[in-house]
């Protein structure tokens, strides 16, 4: 159980050092690391340069004056002792001067500090010059006579004999006291107050920006929870977000996580819609096998009895057993024809070749076929009004195969004297369809399972042997292909009504 434990720590910890925000606030804490040390680096760099550029225009003339106040010549050469006391009166200004006089090549001659610490023997006569010229901008920095590399500010004047050039008395400003920038850093409190502050602007800076980095990429951590739920629960159960993405944000983040809502919902849509087609093609095997297993049963049947004894069967005989397999194979044909009609019309290759019908003389077209069979019961079949002027938008095969089912349907169902009718109404921009009887009614406990494939009613024995009940299943499906809802009505031993509605047309050429 331990182990356990630490490894979904551990997985906890992997997971949280990988995400984004983790990334991206370690990637700013890097950047505001290196822009701290390069702002501290740049601020010293500044402020000694400043700090050099004032003690330098400080002391700008302080070699001169000593040079002035002093007699350092005698005979044309300086007076060591005159400079000796010279530098000791100097020395009360503070350590942080140091003299050195220089021949006219560079070279030093004589100089105030610790001789063991003197690592040149001559200075670069260059930044002299641009010093005593005033042309060049403060500060300017000569050699240090006390290392092999560094330089520092001066003060610097000329030891002349009338107009001939004897020397230079070469005066380093700040001595080894101001060395190091730490040095610098521990005696100023202005920089001191200068870098805290910047380091707690900084600091505080960070806090904001990472806080909004947390509010910024919260839709990004929502969005990633919700594609780890879909992808864990899967099609069937994974469940989707209702609302919080905007389609229509501004936030590019939000209007992602919409496309992916959409997304998911149209990938779960097309796997109900696989799944359903994958259920309708089982129930159209179960369908088929136990549908066409009687009449497949019967037409074996005769034709192997007829097989059989042909030779000693009369023609009569033979003929009536020929007669009643034909029947059964036809019955087989039409209810093969039904259940891939009715597996075509739920497939999504379904188009409608929509255009303007009569439906008046379409419902009498059908009447007309099934009037010999009505005849033959008398049943009487009616449509009202025959008004040719009443037009609809539909396809003219599939329309005329639903009124087939339904007049077919009602004719079953009806006794010696009943009658079929088509009523047509107009109602705005519809036009609403009743076929009703005065026939058999249908149970009300069998209403609601009417349109159900191969469901029959418990009254419906008459010519239940060459029906499927496929007939309102399918009828139901062309409708709903027109947009049209189909509803029924019945009373048990007075008769059935079915309405629907179509889209009414101006004109049937349009």
């Amino acid at each position: 159980m331990e182990q356990s434990q630490q490894v979904k720590m551990g997985s906890w910890f992997y997971t949280r050092l990988n995400s984004f925000y983790t990334k991206l606030s370690l990637l700013l804490i890097v950047f505001f690391i290196l822009v701290a040390g390069f702002f501290f680096v740049l601020t010293q760099q500044l402020s000694q340069e400043y700090r050099s550029e004032v003690e330098q225009k400080l002391h700008a003339d302080l070699a001169a004056h000593i040079v002035h106040g002093n007699q350092l010549l005698r005979n044309g050469e300086i007076d060591q002792k005159a400079l000796k006391k010279a530098f000791h009166s100097m020395m009360v200004l503070g350590p942080s001067f140091e003299f050195y006089v220089l021949n006219p090549a560079g070279e030093i001659m004589t100089y105030s500090a610790d001789p063991k610490k003197i690592k040149r023997q001559a200075v670069n006569l260059l930044p002299v010059k641009q010093l005593l010229s005033g042309e060049i901008k403060l500060p300017i920095l000569g050699d240090d006579p006390r290392s092999r590399i560094k330089q520092k500010i001066f003060s610097v004047a000329q030891i002349n004999d009338d107009t001939v050039l004897v020397g230079y008395l070469y005066v380093i400003i700040g001595g080894e006291i101001y060395d190091g920038l730490a040095d610098l850093l521990g005696k100023s409190h202005i920089i001191k107050l200068g870098l805290w502050g910047v380091a707690l602007s900084l600091l505080i800076g960070l806090v904001v920006i990472l806080l909004l980095f947390a509010i910024l990429t919260r839709p990004l951590r929502r969005l990633s929870e919700d594609m780890q739920n879909f992808r864990e629960n899967g099609f069937a159960t994974a469940t989707l977000p209702k609302s919080g993405w905007k389609n229509d944000s501004a936030d590019e983040i939000h209007r992602l996580g919409s496309t992916f809502v959409e997304m998911a919902d149209a990938l779960k849509s097309q796997y109900h819609k696989v799944k359903d087609m994958d259920e309708l093609r089982r129930e159209l095997v179960s369908y088929v096998s136990h549908d066409l297993r009687t009449p497949l049963t019967s037409l074996q049947g005769y034709l192997e009895t007829w097989q059989l004894n042909k030779d000693s069967l009369s023609q009569e005989e033979g003929e009536e057993l020929i007669t009643v397999a034909v029947k059964n194979a036809k019955q087989i044909s039409r209810l093969v024809e039904q259940l891939f009609e009715l597996a075509h019309l739920d497939s999504e290759n379904v188009q409608l070749q929509l255009e303007s019908i009569s439906v008046a003389e379409l419902a009498q077209d059908v009447l007309q076929k099934l009037s010999i069979e009505a005849e033959r019961r008398q049943i009487s079949l009616e449509v009202t009004p025959k008004d040719p002027s009443i037009l609809v938008n539909a396809d003219i095969g599939k329309l005329e195969r639903a009124f087939t089912n339904l007049v077919d349907n009602a004719v079953r169902h009806c006794n010696e004297g009943d009658r079929v009718v088509i009523d047509l109404q107009l109602d705005g921009a519809e036009v609403e369809v009743s076929i009703r009887d005065t026939g058999l009614g249908i149970p009300e406990s069998d209403v609601e399972h009417l349109f159900e494939p191969h469901f029959r009613a418990e009254n419906s024995v008459k010519g239940r042997g060459g029906h499927s009940g496929l007939g309102l299943a399918i009828t139901q499906r062309i409708l709903q292909l027109h947009g049209a809802e189909i509803q029924v009505s019945s009373v048990l031993h007075q008769g059935t009504e079915f309405r629907f509605r179509l889209p009414r047309a101006t004109d049937k050429n349009s």
